[in-house]
């Protein structure tokens, strides 16, 4: 039987009274890509959240077969990567992509020291594996949206997680940046097997190696099980309230409004 990485049990998030996330349970294995998938507000941040320890929450939460709260351990929170949805930065603060992936071994390095060779080396690599070691000595500031996207991919790979936490990391990129993305993430995880959740609300782009999704309405899970069922037109009907129907063409999925 497969290592449950994460394993929630009735968790649940209230902010202000509203409930965020309402008794959510599930268990995640080791080497699997799942996603997280649902409209706006429907809660898929903030379970990244709770699974990242930056949100309290209600319930039983497990990772790594030990049962945490909201403040983890430094030796849990280098186990756990995050690729934000975006990764905003000052276009005058002097920072070059290398040393913004470099900042991912920080925690392994500590704060005060410089990272070592090999540490370099591996950035290096990983620049190289997204395509972009030719913009390594280019400050990140001046990088565009995708480029600056895969530098927040590199970075929490350099990080070695066992988990890595993506939310949303194909937002607001053209079509072409968002395959590349997509197909770094199929990459990264057939060589490193890591545990991943993937957060979306487009449905027509996934990695291809995710074979499983969860499905978030208002907090609530709609569905969890495999990913042709959960994207079947019966199922996301349900989900968005609206007849939908969805088609496969050249490897994409496609959704039809009629």
């Amino acid at each position: 039987m497969n290592e449950q990485l994460i394993t929630l049990d009735g968790v649940t998030v209230r902010k202000t009274g509203a409930v965020l996330l309402d008794s959510i349970s599930l268990a995640v294995a080791r080497g699997e890509l799942v996603g997280i998938i649902g409209p706006n507000g429907a809660g898929k941040t903030t379970l990244l959240n709770v699974i990242a320890g930056f949100e309290k929450f209600e319930g039983i939460l497990s990772l790594f077969g030990r049962r945490e709260n909201h403040r983890r351990s430094r030796g849990t929170r280098l186990r756990v990567g995050y690729v934000p949805q975006s990764f905003p930065v000052d276009p005058a603060f002097p920072i070059l992509a290398v040393e913004a992936v470099l900042t991912g071994a920080i925690g392994r390095t500590g704060l005060f020291r410089s990272p070592g060779r090999r540490q370099k080396a591996e950035a290096m690599a990983l620049l190289e594996t997204m395509r972009l070691s030719h913009i390594a000595a280019r400050p990140l500031g001046q990088l565009s949206g995708g480029e600056r996207q895969k530098v927040s991919l590199a970075r929490a790979i350099l990080q070695r997680p066992d988990i890595l936490l993506m939310d949303e990391p194909t937002a607001n990129l053209d079509i072409a940046v968002q395959k590349e993305v997509l197909d770094l993430v199929d990459e990264i995880h057939r060589k490193e097997r890591l545990t991943g959740l993937f957060v979306t609300h487009d449905f027509t782009m996934l990695p291809t190696a995710m074979e499983r999704a969860l499905l978030l309405d208002h907090g609530k899970m709609l569905f969890d099980g495999d990913i042709d069922t959960a994207l079947s037109g019966k199922t996301l009907t349900r989900l968005f309230r609206y007849p939908l129907e969805t088609f496969r063409r050249g490897g994409r999925r496609f959704v039809s409004y009629d």
